[in-house]
């Protein structure tokens, strides 16, 4: 049975907005899909405030009005954001008209406190990779350039006034007022944009905002189709069809560490056939050895090795945590800058020195134990001659909206294969794989204090959470990925609770016991459904999901000439064998 604040979430009401020849959905804050004359223009337009720690704070809308005028539509509504200590409270205008749509924000803070930044955002589609686009500037210039294909490490676009494309025959243009804006790849995140945003990141941040202050900005969208119409877009049939063969196989799978310690007595783990490992973050902390011996135990009742991360703020740490771990007992081993993220140069060679005089059997990884993001940027000093790479996943980094995490699997594709780039080949191990992040690799006051108690999505014990597990499975399934780990052995943020397994923990079984089987590919698209068909000696599994929030039914064509027919509720999962 879902809850009531997991129901909010999975069934979160969206209103459609039509006006003229445009086409949005308004979600809760969020002006979302728009389109115009059935051309897909911007993935979403809303307001945001994020505190001194890049927080974002939650933004609840207590008043929405609509009214007609002068042939289009004008909606207002009202919002109050609130979250870790701080409120902002503002008015967000959206005027749909002929050939324009305008949003603009008029914001105040009702008390004092510390702000990165207030304001409008525009997320661009992901499709715009490679479209050519004329970026204006305040001073009057105005540069052709293109949205990067591969994930830009750092701001593509800076010092922005106005931004023109042209898709399907029309000419789109965005003029931006109020502050001077600058574009970021958010894919670096996995989130599904391009984010174009301001006040640019040259100017100091944090800035204290005083009781009173205000902030108003817009933005207008004008569109000016051309002579030819678009065609007609293709239907997307209800059939996926299964081929004879794929490039892909199964992934090691494996998961994290139980974090909470108040869970040990209530549960306990269960080896699971197939599974890879036991992932172990570990610092310098005064009860690493307690934690090094509660891993150990639970990697042992898994009947699976350790995979060790170490997090460290210097060389000369790595030695003391290494004389904790049973090494014979690990298969992976990696460290970390506990400040940077990444793996140092310094303490690469430490490891390595470490590791050879410990004899050390196992496979060393360098990378990110954050984001893609601080992969992407820190390429140049990864240590070349570490035989792999390694970084995490969390689907909300910007945005804790359902419809947001689950654009993200297709985006967990890029980025693994930016990282295959990045890595000129060498394999990857990627997780941990997290609904909530682990830490704030962003806070500006240090590691965030609350990052813990923040960590826990109540969405983890629900059907969901299988069906977006099998999506990462599916899109992280490319030839270099070698292992992935999710989430925790057991606990809130786990695959067993106090009844047994979760629908996700049953759903990675299933996929660990055909760890190294070959994935079929498979052609056609029903949106909302993931098909990840597996061979298995004589005999196909198919693994799909539900990843909407309506009952589907899709027809499967099987290599051979068979047909299925699968029928799902909403955000459900689906494992049916074929001999």
């Amino acid at each position: 049975m879902i809850n009531d604040e997991n129901r909010a979430r999975l069934f979160a009401p969206s209103e459609t907005v039509d006006a003229a020849a445009w086409r949005a959905e308004l979600r809760n804050d969020e002006l979302s899909d728009i389109t115009f004359n059935g051309i897909p223009v911007l993935r979403a337009v809303r307001a945001v405030v994020r505190d001194h720690d890049w927080r974002t704070l939650v933004p609840t809308v207590s008043r929405v009005a609509q009214h007609a005028r002068d042939g289009g539509v004008t909606l207002l509504l009202d919002i109050d954001f609130a979250g870790f200590g701080s409120r902002y409270t503002g008015e967000l205008a959206i005027h749909l008209m002929k050939d324009s749509l305008k949003v603009t924000f008029d914001g105040v803070a009702p008390e004092a406190f510390r702000s990165n930044r207030i304001g409008l955002v525009v997320l661009h589609r992901p499709d715009h990779a490679g479209r050519a686009v004329t970026i204006g500037s305040p001073g009057g210039a105005s540069t052709p350039s293109f949205f990067p294909v591969d994930i830009s490490p750092h701001q593509p676009f800076m010092d922005i006034s106005s931004m023109g494309w042209e898709r399907d025959g029309t000419r789109f243009r965005l003029d931006f007022h109020g502050d001077v804006f600058e574009t970021e790849d958010q894919r670096n995140w996995t989130d599904a944009s391009f984010k174009t945003y301001s006040t640019p990141l040259s100017k100091p941040f944090p800035v204290d905002v005083s009781a009173g202050d205000r902030v108003h900005q817009s933005v207008l969208l004008t569109a000016t189709p051309g002579a030819a119409a678009p065609g007609p877009r293709p239907t997307l049939e209800g059939v996926l069809t299964v081929l004879d063969g794929g490039t892909a196989r199964v992934p090691a799978l494996s998961v994290s560490a139980t974090s909470t310690s108040e869970t040990a007595s209530q549960t306990h783990s269960k080896p699971i056939p197939g599974l890879d490992a036991l992932l172990l973050e570990l610092g310098p902390r005064l009860d690493a050895e307690h934690i090094v011996r509660r891993a150990t135990e639970e990697a042992a009742a898994l009947d699976v090795p350790l995979d060790v991360r170490l997090s460290v703020d210097s060389p000369d740490r790595i030695g003391g945590l290494l004389d904790l771990l049973p090494l014979h007992s690990v298969v992976r081993l990696a460290v970390f800058g506990a400040s940077s993220h990444v793996t140092e140069r310094g303490l690469w060679d430490e490891l390595t020195n470490e590791a050879r005089r410990r004899e050390f059997a196992g496979v060393l990884l360098a990378g990110a134990r954050s984001h893609f993001t601080e992969l992407n940027r820190h390429a140049g000093i990864l240590p070349p001659d570490a035989p792999a790479l390694t970084f995490s996943i969390t689907p909300q980094m910007h945005a804790t909206e359902v419809p947001h995490v689950v654009e993200t699997l297709p985006m967990q594709r890029l980025a693994a294969l930016n990282a295959l780039r990045v890595g000129s080949g060498r394999p990857l191990h990627i997780g941990p794989i997290t609904l909530k992040a682990r830490f704030n690799a962003v806070a500006t006051a240090g590691d965030d204090a609350a990052a813990e108690a923040m960590a826990t999505d109540p969405l983890q014990p629900e059907p969901f959470t299988a069906a977006w597990l099998l999506g990462s499975i599916a899109a992280l399934s490319v030839s270099g990925v070698e292992s992935l780990s999710y989430f925790e052995a057991k606990g809130p943020r786990g695959i067993r609770g106090p009844g047994g397994l979760t629908p996700a923990g049953e759903l990675l079984a299933a996929v660990a016991a055909v760890r190294g089987c070959e994935v079929l590919d498979a052609a056609g698209e029903v949106p909302g459904v993931v098909l990840y068909p597996v061979r298995d000696g004589g005999t196909t599994v198919l693994f799909a999901a539900n990843l909407t929030a309506e009952p589907l039914s899709v027809v499967v064509r099987l290599p051979g000439g068979d047909s299925t027919n699968l029928e799902f509720e909403p955000w459900t999962t689906v494992v049916r064998r074929f001999d």
